[in-house]
């Protein structure tokens, strides 16, 4: 697994500890990785780099995982 990945992966687990999402888990298809994630009782996913530009893509993955926690019904 890439060094990124793990850093996405440290990222939802953290949210799961925190109780942001009930569970987690990742996933790759054609261009991107993704990250599914269970909230309530809706799943949602959010697609980020296989190959980061910018040691930032954590950051970033995070906080797309919070914007569509917050765009769920």
């Amino acid at each position: 697994m890439k060094a990124h990945v793990r850093e996405i992966k440290k990222e939802a687990q953290q949210l799961m500890d925190n109780g942001e999402i009930d569970e987690f888990y990742l996933d790759q298809n054609r261009r991107h990785y993704v990250v599914h994630f269970r909230v309530r009782t809706s799943w949602a996913q959010v697609p980020f780099a296989s190959s980061p530009r910018t040691p930032y893509v954590s950051n970033f993955t995070r906080q797309q995982i919070r914007r569509r926690i917050r765009s769920l019904p």
